[in-house]
């Protein structure tokens, strides 16, 4: 057995499981909790059922698999339904409105179009989760296509502050009406007790689709739409709770979990802390073991960077 093994096989975690949310799940299960999946509660809200084959393999790796067909919003709408905009591709969809105007200089403008709207099932976040029974949240993944913020904010303080991890992926440029940007999710995150562990800048090439085709062609206006010069369309964000900030004292499951979280962001340092934190605060030789395997990690680590960066220090010579 491994050392994440050792630590989620612990007492804390018996009557309570790592609770990941997804929202937008139809891209199947997240890369990083497939190490951990089969010691946790998945749950997947996903209202667009055209792109939802994925999701059948997270039935067989979690411990438990809850999946919402419908909306996850930040509050509960009166008659729990609300249109939802099904756009040409199934991963652009939202109750946000695309923002025709606006997207139309960038070349994956068609990709938004709007193909129909229907009215779907919609539930509150917080009303959603407990209806299954769930009370916290430990790591929340958003991919809601203009909504994540509010989605995150719409928490409890009890329950966000718990958060481990957060990841959302606002935008630079201007998808939808009313959407949550980035200069948005980077302000308001400063003022939550978190860090940025990872930003991702995602590209997409601007111009004009039909007046690259009438430059270009049909065939090569269709490929500069995913193999052209990028730029800046999307972040894909990733946050951690920062265990100095958090409020009150927080216990021995947050920071065993917490280590497991920022070692599956390749976080080794932050991990390092927190084991040195855990050993302090309980004294067990658990973490003495965590605090061992981090050293290990960091060390690799700034080996392979420094290897990584001698043929540039080599050609300054």
């Amino acid at each position: 057995m491994s050392l994440v093994d050792d630590i989620l096989g612990e007492p804390e975690f018996r009557d309570r499981p790592p609770v990941l949310v997804d929202i937008g799940a139809a891209g199947g299960v997240h890369r990083p909790w497939r190490k951990i999946a089969r010691y946790a509660i998945g749950v997947g809200f996903e209202p667009d059922v055209r792109d939802t084959a994925a999701l059948s393999d997270a039935q067989r790796l979690f411990r438990r698999w809850v999946f919402v067909s419908g909306l996850a919003v930040p509050t509960s709408p009166e008659g729990g339904v609300l249109p939802f905009h099904l756009t040409r591709s199934p991963q652009c969809s939202s109750v946000l409105r695309p923002d025709a105007e606006k997207l139309a200089p960038w070349t994956f403008s068609s990709l938004f179009e709007v193909v129909a709207t229907q009215r779907v099932s919609a539930v509150g976040l917080l009303d959603g989760l407990r209806g299954q029974g769930i009370e916290y949240v430990d790591w929340l993944k958003c991919d809601t296509q203009g909504m994540d913020l509010r989605l995150f904010r719409s928490l409890p303080d009890t329950w966000r502050h718990r958060v481990l991890a957060a990841e959302m992926e606002p935008g630079f440029i201007d998808a939808y009406e009313g959407e949550d940007r980035l200069a948005q999710v980077l302000e308001t995150m400063r003022a939550e007790p978190f860090w940025m562990a990872s930003c991702n800048v995602q590209n997409t090439p601007r111009g004009r689709a039909a007046a690259i085709e009438a430059e270009l062609g049909s065939r090569l206006a269709r490929r500069h739409t995913f193999f052209g010069a990028g730029a800046p369309g999307w972040a894909n964000l990733a946050y951690l709770l920062d265990f100095e900030r958090a409020a009150g004292a927080l216990d021995r499951r947050s920071h065993l979990l917490g280590w497991v979280f920022a070692e599956l962001l390749c976080q080794p340092a932050a991990a390092l802390d927190i084991a040195v934190r855990g050993s302090r605060c309980f004294g067990d030789d658990l973490f003495r073991r965590m605090r061992a395997a981090s050293r290990g990690r960091v060390r690799r680590a700034v080996w392979r960077g420094w290897l990584r960066s001698m043929p540039r220090r080599l050609l300054r010579r």
